[in-house]
């Protein structure tokens, strides 16, 4: 029991450390309105699972491996810049009645890309999770720190959705203009791992 405590303690604890897709969730939420968030947070989470899965069966080395963080570092660090470059230059929505970029299918795939090219969530899924997951119940487990980021992202959509009077348009656009420079960081970070990795194999 207290082993299952701590697992669902990492999983709600790790995923709130402030990242892409915590900020992805976020902007969703406030621009769209609280549905949209959790449609955006379904997206992080089923990429969660993607990585948890792959951790639970002995895959979490290879996110140490350089040949898998090189190509990850590129087109993931090319993806977040992409992001920030839209979101600085976004137009801001606050009626969350506007549906911008399509569906709610696209919320939920961005989503998705978002956490799959987090820098964050590949180290902490290749070197923190990966050494917990080495014994016991694996699909229990799993479900477990699933609960654990399911508390995290449906929690901080539900909990942005409260605030939502307080953002005015210039605020929205100070977010975005933050948001956007947090994701050019994040970027950096993905391309800094790259050229380590390069050195590495070379």
């Amino acid at each position: 029991m207290l082993e299952l405590l701590t697992l669902y303690t990492i999983g709600l604890m790790g995923s709130a450390i402030p990242g892409p897709d915590i900020l992805y969730i976020t902007r969703t939420t406030l621009d769209r309105g609280l549905w949209a968030g959790w449609i955006g947070a379904a997206g992080v989470l089923f990429a969660s699972l993607f990585y948890l899965t792959a951790a639970g069966l002995g895959l979490g080395v290879l996110g140490q491996s350089p040949y898998f963080q090189l190509p990850i570092g590129i087109f993931g660090s090319l993806y977040l810049l992409w992001i920030a470059k839209s979101i600085w230059n976004e137009t801001i929505h606050l009626d969350n009645t506007h549906d911008r970029d399509g569906h709610k299918l696209h919320i939920f795939l961005k989503g998705m890309a978002v956490h799959l090219s987090n820098p964050k969530a590949i180290i902490f899924f290749s070197v923190i999770l990966a050494p917990f997951l080495s014994k016991g119940n694996l699909p229990l487990q799993i479900l477990i720190l699933t609960m654990g980021h399911t508390t995290t992202f449906f929690g901080v959509a539900f909990l942005v959705s409260r605030f939502d009077g307080f953002f005015t348009p210039h605020r929205a656009m100070i977010i975005n203009r933050a948001s956007a420079v947090l994701f050019t960081f994040f970027a950096l970070e993905l391309i800094r791992n790259a050229w380590l990795a390069a050195q590495e194999i070379l």
